[in-house]
């Protein structure tokens, strides 16, 4: 699952960080990941980056705040 994009279409605009956190948690669990457990979100100007990882590995949402759009990034280790 490396370098995907969600097929979410919100437009929900994202404002913190626990929105950020379940977002990211049900964007990886809906692309069939186990266990997975989310770090601290950060923003950036343009768009948050929630550190995850699962069963499968380490990865990192990224998040569009203004449409709660996502992509998927597999982590380097």
């Amino acid at each position: 699952m490396s370098n995907s994009s969600s097929g979410r279409t919100g437009t929900a605009e994202i404002t913190t960080k626990e929105e950020a956190a379940v977002l990211a948690y049900d964007t990886l669990t809906a692309a069939g990941q186990e266990s997975v457990a989310t770090s601290m979100p950060h923003r950036t100007r343009a768009t948050w980056i929630v550190p995850a990882t699962s069963d499968e590995g380490m990865w990192r949402v990224h998040i569009d705040p203004r449409t709660g759009r996502t992509r998927v990034v597999a982590a380097e280790s």
